[in-house]
């Protein structure tokens, strides 16, 4: 296998760092790739490019929105080109099944597409009511250099959430990837550079979080942070983006439950809730991690679940019929295998798994068998912790009342699913749901029209729809005083 090798990317240049971050597979140990290890005046000259390329209005953010929806297009149809490499890096890089990378890739073209359609038509207002003398403007402009920090179970769609949306709207980028997934980052920022987006538009530094997230969030340069990760780092980067009065939006972490009712179509309810846990190995902020089921379908739904999981697919990156890779790395590893042993300390049911995987192949990877415990009680750490790993928490609930307050007991409030032939109850418990998204009788499934973001610990802002393009732009009130009437001045003046 050749190892990629990359430099950083700033001002549509290669720049080589002589410290590198090596990433090896997470699937079978091998070295895949070395990343040049940014460095606090990395980020400064990518600040500087990024800046340089937004204050001159003619570069980017001055151009009429139609253009740069032609450049953010062809720099799509580059990535379409290119699908299969970049597939395979992420598959590689991640430890996913090479088919969910392609599905990855894909949709960060989806996001992309609607995007640039988006920069068509930003919206503004005229206000033509506050008399003869007088006319107001309400206009969205790009809100400046924005700084993206994405984490490494998705690499491409959490950029794509963040990065198309916000050139559409006129703004730069800086971009730190994960240290551990940054391949796909920077190949598709010099794809950019051959679409014919002007350098310096998007700039990608790699490198740790010590060292480069911290350089970037406090940068006076920088206008915003758009952050994907973790609640507990969420919570320290809008700490310092306070201190500077900074503009942040945070995508963090989750704890969803899908809401199994005895009416729903069970078939369609056990292929979603499987799908829901273990899906790119349950790394996934909403994944369905805990299931409420009703009390009175419990036993047999749960016997389906079990049944349905015995015959997922564990694999290598390559394996086209796989359904679930290896975890990130082995730390995280054990960290997953940790909270199944507390599972079982504290009195749920090991139903299925529980263990690491390592025939047929995966003995060099971090493989964790798809798991679930039944009997989980809300005071159980299982069902309170974003584990991240193909784990399962199943509860039971008699009434719809109750269902509800379970599936709000948590801090988190990312995305919940609803399973019910009555549309009556799918509606009534989805506006009581604390949570940004829901899902009625499919999980995880969603348009790029529709917004993403939490509620409580879940995050701030929005991404995706429209409302993730205006995430990226400052609202300006225009005042104008028509005619040469004499301004009335107080009579104290």
């Amino acid at each position: 296998m050749t190892v990629r090798e990359y430099g950083i990317w700033i001002g549509g240049e290669w720049v080589d760092k002589a410290s590198k971050v090596e990433r090896t597979s997470p699937a079978h140990g091998t070295l895949l790739a070395r990343f040049s290890e940014g460095a606090e005046e990395d980020v400064d000259a990518a600040v500087a490019a990024a800046r340089k390329a937004f204050d001159n209005r003619s570069i980017w953010s001055g151009l009429p929105g139609s253009e740069r929806a032609k450049a953010i297009s062809r720099w799509l149809d580059l990535i379409v080109r290119d699908t299969e490499k970049l597939a395979k890096i992420e598959a590689e890089e991640v430890g996913k099944p090479i088919r969910f990378g392609r599905g990855e890739t894909e949709w960060a073209v989806e996001l992309g597409r609607y995007a640039a359609a988006l920069a068509y038509q930003i919206p503004g207002d005229l206000v033509n009511n506050i008399g003869d003398a007088n006319l107001g403007l309400v206009t969205r402009e790009p809100r400046g250099v924005i700084g993206m920090i994405t984490p490494w179970n998705f690499p491409l769609v959490t950029l794509f959430q963040k990065l198309p949306f916000a050139l559409a709207a006129g703004c730069t980028a800086v971009i730190k990837p994960s240290e551990l997934t940054s391949g796909t980052t920077l190949e598709i920022a010099a794809l950019a550079k051959e679409a014919g987006i002007p350098d310096g538009v998007i700039n990608v530094v790699s490198g740790s979080g010590r060292t480069v997230g911290e350089a970037l969030t406090g940068h006076p340069g920088v206008d915003m942070i758009s952050f994907t990760g973790s609640t507990q780092v969420g919570k320290r980067i809008a700490q310092r983006c306070a201190e500077q009065m900074k503009r942040v939006g945070l995508e963090l972490g989750g704890k969803a439950a899908n809401i199994v009712f005895a009416d729903a179509d069970l078939d369609s309810a056990v292929d979603g809730v499987v799908f829901g846990y273990i899906l790119n190995q349950g790394e996934e902020c909403v994944q369905g991690t805990r299931l409420l089921v009703e009390e009175a379908i419990a036993e047999d739904f749960i016997k389906q679940l079990v049944d349905r999981s015995k015959k997922i697919r564990m694999g290598l990156p390559e394996d086209e019929q796989a359904d679930v890779g290896a975890l990130i790395h082995e730390q995280h590893m054990e960290k997953v295998l940790s909270y199944i042993k507390t599972g079982v300390d504290e009195g749920a049911k090991l139903e299925i798994g529980g263990g690491r995987l390592t025939d047929n192949g995966l003995g060099k990877g971090f493989y964790v068998a798809p798991t679930i415990f039944s009997g989980v009680t809300p005071e159980m750490t299982l069902f309170r912790d974003e584990i991240f790993g193909p784990v399962l928490a199943v509860t039971t609930f008699k009434s719809v009342e109750e269902a509800v307050a379970l599936a709000n007991d948590t801090k988190y409030g990312l995305g919940n699913g609803v399973w019910t032939k009555d549309i009556d109850k799918a509606i009534q418990v989805s506006r009581e749901l604390k949570s940004g998204t829901v899902y009625v009788n499919t999980f995880l499934e969603t348009s790029v029209q529709m917004p993403f973001g939490g509620f409580k610990e879940s995050g701030v802002g929005r991404e995706n729809g429209m409302d993730g393009l205006l995430e990226f732009t400052e609202v300006k009130s225009t005042f104008i005083k028509l005619g040469k009437r004499a301004l009335a001045l107080p009579h104290t003046v």
